[in-house]
């Protein structure tokens, strides 16, 4: 943010020839370095959310594959328990 001070020309001893100049300057001054604190603040956290979505994103992948692999297991049970059961049967007919 250095480099944004550094564009803006120096307006010289002139340009502060009364009490009330000097401080609408130094207001103006300060007004800029709050403005480059609320920008670095929005930049940081922009960083943060985009760091937080990714780590989402990340979790949401791992979910869905962990609910896949859980739907395959659900339904490898379900077919084992639907064949013992057709063999009881067939057990108890014969």
């Amino acid at each position: 943010m250095d480099s944004l001070l550094e564009t803006i020309p120096d307006p010289g001893p002139e340009a502060a020839a009364s009490p009330e100049d000097a401080a609408t300057a130094l207001r103006d001054g300060l007004g800029l370095r709050d403005l480059e604190d609320q920008i670095d603040s929005l930049i940081e956290e922009r960083d943060r959310l985009r760091e937080e979505n990714v780590a989402l994103r990340n979790r949401q992948e791992s979910l869905s594959g962990e609910n896949a692999r859980l739907i395959e297991r659900s339904e490898a049970v379900r077919s084992r328990v639907e064949t013992m059961i057709a063999r009881l049967r067939a057990m108890e007919g014969s």
